[in-house]
């Protein structure tokens, strides 16, 4: 009996280790089959850096996951509103189980505000024009049985009717003009006046494309050359080299994307001309010098907004006086045999700047050149596949009677 009860017990201790393994090996396979039940969808976000992402569940949130906390995190607003924020460039997953429905699966890609874009530089160079002509001629005459003496429209008797007296005012006066006798026939004066002014004109609208942090620069303009001399070369005779330097509108830019709806812009607006009033002479060369409007400026500007330069004046005053030759000198009575034109030229350079951020990979259609397609048959036949057979022309098929 005693042998019998140890041989039952060995074999129901045996019997319950077999059960065990049986269940353990059992195990990792039945896993495989729970999660092929459970709908996994993901759900891409692309998220530049600094900015969320809000998430409005229809169910109370019971728990949330981030894999790499550093690259975005996420913050429980209440029982339905998650909000991830992007800290840094990078990609992580973030998941949510929601009470009595299937969890949220998110792949968040976050990178920088600059990656993959380029600056576009709308830029309008125009200069108002103040210019202010101002004409002011005086013309007499003095004429008795004996002598004549005129200036201006009087210098013959053209104006002038030998029957009735009658002044008949040439169409070239000015635009107010005042005509006296002064009360005697012997002396005539006429004094006219005229100003004139200027307005606006649009010098260069260039559009510059440059990568984030990268320089472009624009000319429309030209070229001078400089000659330089040099040391005395064999003979004695001086080398006299040559240097360039440009002159025209320029303009140079370097962008730098701050954030998604920032930009950094350090700008060098330029408007040279010659000036030959100033120009030297050196070794028979006349070199004129340049007159320079130039301003350098780094500032911040948001997309797609403009920013205007303004304040680079340009004051010229001339005054002009022609008469006849002698009398135009002679003291208080040379006045009536000349006159004085006044020019005052003022210019304003205006400088707009508008800043357009854009992805090379989906550029704007203004900023793709759009080509016609050629309909042409010799054309259609080079790009037509060798394989494919051409289509019949219309104008080629037999007519049936």
């Amino acid at each position: 009996m005693t042998h019998s009860c140890k041989v039952d017990r060995g074999a129901a201790f045996v019997l319950l280790l077999l059960l065990e393994l049986a269940s353990a090996a059992s195990l990792p396979a039945q896993l495989p089959r729970v999660a092929q039940n459970v709908a996994d969808v993901v759900v891409p976000v692309d998220l530049p850096v600094g900015r969320s992402y809000p998430i409005e569940t229809t169910s109370p949130v019971s728990k949330a996951s981030v894999a790499n906390p550093e690259v975005a995190d996420v913050v429980v607003i209440g029982e339905r509103d998650i909000v991830i924020n992007a800290l840094k460039p990078g990609e992580t997953d973030v998941i949510l189980w929601e009470v009595g429905a299937p969890r949220k699966h998110y792949r968040i890609s976050v990178h920088s505000s600059a990656d993959r874009q380029q600056i576009i530089i709308a830029v309008r160079f125009a200069e108002v024009r103040r210019d202010l002509l101002r004409t002011i001629g005086l013309s007499g005459l003095y004429r008795d049985a004996d002598v004549r003496a005129g200036s201006g429209v009087f210098r013959n008797d053209a104006a002038i009717n030998n029957t009735t007296g009658a002044v008949t005012l040439p169409a070239a006066s000015g635009y107010g003009t005042v005509l006296s006798d002064f009360g005697t026939t012997k002396f005539l004066a006429l004094l006219d006046a005229e100003e004139q002014k200027g307005d606006a004109r649009i010098l260069a609208q260039p559009n510059l494309m440059a990568a984030n942090n990268e320089e472009a620069s624009f000319l429309a303009g030209g070229e001078l050359p400089i000659p330089v001399a040099q040391a005395s070369g064999t003979g004695g005779t001086p080398l006299v080299t040559i240097l360039w330097r440009e002159f025209g509108i320029r303009l140079s830019f370097t962008g730098e994307i701050i954030s998604d709806s920032l930009i950094k812009l350090k700008i060098k607006p330029e408007v040279s001309s010659l000036d030959y009033g100033n120009a030297i002479t050196l070794e028979g060369f006349q070199i004129p010098a340049l007159r320079t409007r130039r301003v350098e400026s780094t500032v911040d500007v948001r997309r797609d907004q403009s920013l205007i330069l303004s304040g680079l004046l340009d004051d010229e005053r001339q005054k002009v006086r022609t008469g006849v030759p002698l009398l135009s000198s002679i003291p208080i009575l040379g006045t009536l045999f000349s006159s004085t034109r006044w020019q005052n030229s003022e210019t304003e350079l205006v400088v707009v700047v508008t800043p357009v951020v854009i992805d090379p990979l989906s550029p704007r259609p203004q900023d793709v050149l759009q080509f016609a397609p050629d309909s042409s048959t010799p054309a259609a036949e080079l790009l037509r596949p060798h394989d494919v057979p051409a289509k019949p022309d219309s104008s080629s098929r037999s007519q049936r009677p």
